[in-house]
């Protein structure tokens, strides 16, 4: 029950600022007094119809709105965190929402503390504060001590008693900011705002005119109203917005079936715009099991003795980790109970975990990680030479190696500036590609996509990988060591230079993802909880379901089936869903230009503006309104692959056609208009303008497909087609009805056969005027230009 219903209950809690963006508008607020004017100058009939349209729309924009909504927070319900809450001794799975003060939670190996508490035991466990300081460093937590809540566990385990449940912290405050419905606008939302501002800034430019224009010819009042009513419903594209926004929404749903899941409203149009694709190794190149293919022990040393000490590690470091898990299945059952005196798990920053222990009297450590964090700390020349020559062999044939030591009267686990090492085994590993990773990696570098690999791995592994994969220039390699030494400015100038990255730890990772968000829009793939800081920085992050929670949580991306392989898929997907997006802004800002320029040119002949607020309604039914059903299936539906989205800037791709269509079209209705009959010349509504807007409208839509993609299908050209017939039915249907030809405020009088013709041939003539244009002006070497 609580899944069917929470989406509808966190909708809700959004339902106030989706009725703001849907009623206070400028746009609305205009119309609204129009509509009170119609009634103080006593055209009632006007003012009732044109109120209904009002708010019909508006109830049916903030339907589906709310309906995107639900669609969206049912997707996210999915990947929703959920924790071990213990109570009377019984432990049991819970939404976060579910924790109450003084719960307690179990915490593990990659969770997001959700709520601010006190641990009341605490074995080894270390928290990342990155997401409230920003600082990537990893910090042990004792018993007694407070945490706050979006830290990440990072190492170790504990049990937390809650103090502040989540919805009251810091954090939620901050998660909830990052993932608000289209809070955080992408590059098309924020373009499609700046046309709105700017057409609302030219609307009360031209109301003032009419105005002042009606003043002085002494214009009828209701014709004033009138006019600055139909003005407002098709110069300012207030619709725009919302349909952008709903068309993301839709687009999070349908992606669905591809096994990528959503978190952000707008990541459609991100996944379209990668520049940079950064991504881990393990988990994404290869897959995330591994299996122990040999150990190797120092010469002269005991084999025996090697794998007891990896025994004792296993069993009681607390290391929770894949490697570590392949490990104790190839070890098997190995009995042996020291007395414990420290362990230590593993964690990506130290790169290395331990156990301290009693062994005959003598206080013993064995450690084990990554051989970088030890080699420099061995006490014999010929083990770093043999160790060396191993990890060496190994890395080149892109296999993982993971490196025992052991070392005598060790002050702490933590600390190894004063320890003296002995190699007591190496493990090493082999591991797969993943199926069709090679494929994933061909799709993104033929789109221009520079792919980066960042991993705590040796180079010469992470080298051996990522050339098997197919990715492009791998011998530049750089070391977290290397890195090191680079201060924050080195980062942005010298970053973008490499291909891969390797020995990194997470504060590196972090660096490397900001310094290449200056090189373009960046992606950072990951699973684990040293990835979760790199996804939160990168422009778009993209998570494994299987990961972390905290990466998951953190990501705008999930692959539900763990598999780097679900992305390309998507990403055509987004290039389709942000072509049809033009196509859609394209028509809506045509009509919008078409009306202004309209209104210019009947106005440079002394006349009034010909057309009615209800005439406006019924126009963008027909230009924008159905064509709007047909572009959202061709979106969530593609006929055919669509090319790589333009990186050019959304308006400087956008608006050339749109506005060499509506002055084109302008002068097709100045035309219909001037051959009309005097007395639709002198009426408020003019019936063979009405028609001729539309035609102009449908033939700027018909062409909109081969402008913004290529020649369309000839199953999109079927599509135009019947299109075109649905409109010829809706007037029809609208001309032959008495009710809805005084519901739309047409002209009682149906035009002359002859203006029918002539608005035809006006029609036609468009068609063949604006095709040449688009042949002459939008060819793929013009495209081309303009998407670059």
């Amino acid at each position: 029950m609580r899944a069917t219903l929470e989406p509808y209950a966190k909708a809700l809690q959004h339902l106030w600022p989706i009725v703001f963006r849907h009623v206070f508008l400028l746009v609305n607020a205009i119309i609204f007094a129009v509509v009170a004017l119609l009634f103080v100058f006593g055209d009632v009939q006007a003012a009732v119809f044109l109120g209904i349209i009002i708010v019909v729309n508006i109830f049916l924009g903030i339907i589906q709105d709310f309906r995107a909504r639900v669609t969206l927070e049912k997707l996210q319900l999915l990947t929703a965190p959920r924790l071990v809450r213990i109570r009377e001794g019984r432990e049991e799975m819970v939404f976060v929402e579910e924790i109450r003060e003084d719960d307690h939670i179990r915490l593990r190996l990659g969770d997001q503390i959700p709520c601010d508490g006190v641990l009341i035991s605490s074995d080894n466990l270390e928290v990342s504060e990155a997401l409230i300081t920003g600082e990537s460093d990893s910090f042990p937590r004792e018993k007694g001590e407070n945490v706050l809540a979006g830290d990440i566990v990072t190492a170790g385990s504990g049990v937390l008693r809650v103090l502040t449940v989540f919805r009251e912290s810091r954090i939620s405050r901050m998660t909830e900011e990052a993932k608000q419905y289209a809070a955080t606008p992408s590059p098309i939302q924020r373009s499609v705002r700046t046309v709105v501002t700017y057409a609302g800034y030219a609307l009360l430019g031209i109301i003032a005119f009419v105005v002042i224009r009606g003043v002085l010819v002494e214009a009828p009042a209701i014709q004033i109203v009138k006019n600055i009513g139909a003005l407002a419903s098709i110069i300012v594209p207030q619709g725009l917005l919302v349909i952008t926004t709903l068309l993301f929404a839709f687009g999070a749903a349908s992606y669905s079936r591809r096994h990528v899941l959503f978190q952000e409203i707008n990541a459609t149009e991100k996944l379209g715009r990668i520049k940079n694709l950064c991504m881990d190794k393990t988990g994404t190149l290869t897959t995330n099991e591994f299996s122990v293919e040999d150990v190797h022990v120092p010469p002269g040393s005991s084999k025996e003795e090697a794998l007891r000490l990896s025994s004792i590690y296993v069993r009681f470091a607390g290391d929770v980790s894949q490697m570590v898990a392949a490990v104790a299945k190839f070890l098997g059952e190995m009995r042996d109970d020291p007395q414990i005196l420290e362990s230590l798990p593993f964690s990506s920053w130290r790169q290395y975990g331990g156990v301290r222990f009693k062994n005959d009297g003598r206080d013993v450590s064995v450690l084990m990680g990554s051989p970088d964090a030890f080699i420099a700390r061995l006490s014999s020349g010929p083990q770093r030479a043999w160790l060396e020559k191993l990890i060496d062999a190994n890395a080149h044939q892109g296999k993982r190696v993971l490196c025992v030591v052991r070392t005598e009267r060790m002050r702490s686990l933590r600390d190894l500036s004063q320890a003296v090492l002995s190699v007591a085994a190496v493990f090493v590993f082999r591991s797969n590609l993943r199926e069709g990773v090679r494929d994933s990696i061909n799709f993104f570098q033929d789109r221009g996509v520079d792919i980066r690999i960042i991993s705590g791995d040796n180079p010469e592994t992470v080298r051996a990988i990522a050339a098997a994969a197919g990715v492009h220039d791998t011998g530049k390699v750089i070391t977290g060591a290397e890195m090191a030494q680079w201060s924050d400015s080195d980062f942005l100038k010298k970053a973008a230079a490499y291909r891969i990255f390797a020995r990194t730890v997470p504060e590196q990772k972090v660096k490397i993802v900001e310094a290449l968000k200056r090189d373009g829009f960046t992606a950072m793939v990951g699973d684990g909880a040293n990835d979760a800081l790199a996804i939160k920085r990168a422009d778009l992050g993209i998570a494994m379901f299987d990961g972390a929670p905290a990466t998951r949580q953190l990501a705008g991306v999930i692959l539900m089936n763990n598999s780097f392989t679900a992305l390309p898929g998507a990403v055509e997907l987004a290039d389709n869903f942000i072509q049809n997006i033009e196509i859609f802004a394209g028509t809506f800002i045509a009509s919008s230009l078409l009306g202004l320029f309209t209104f210019f040119t009947v106005s440079a002949f002394g006349y009034p503006y010909p057309l009615t607020p209800l005439n406006i309604t019924l126009i963008n039914y027909c230009t924008v309104g159905i064509p709007g059903f047909l572009i959202s299936y061709w979106a969530v539906w593609p006929s055919r692959s669509a090319k790589p989205a333009a990186t050019a800037d959304f308006l400087k791709r956008v608006l050339p056609y749109p506005l060499a269509g509506a002055l084109l079209g302008a002068l097709a209705i100045g035309a219909a208009f001037i051959l009309s009959p005097d007395y639709f010349k002198a009426a408020q509504s003019n019936t063979l303008v009405v028609l001729a807007f539309i035609a102009v409208g449908f033939v700027f839509f018909a062409f909109a497909p081969r402008v913004y993609e290529s020649a369309p299908t000839l199953m999109q050209k079927m599509q135009i087609f019947l299109l075109g017939l649905a409109d010829i039915a809706l007037l029809y249907i609208v001309f032959t009805t008495p009710l809805l030809v005084r519901f739309f405020d047409l002209a009682p009088q149906f035009p002359p056969l002859a203006s029918i013709v002539q608005i035809l041939a006006i029609a036609l003539s468009y068609a063949v005027l604006l095709y040449a244009l688009v042949k002459l002006l939008f060819t793929k070497k013009q495209r081309a230009r303009i998407s670059n």
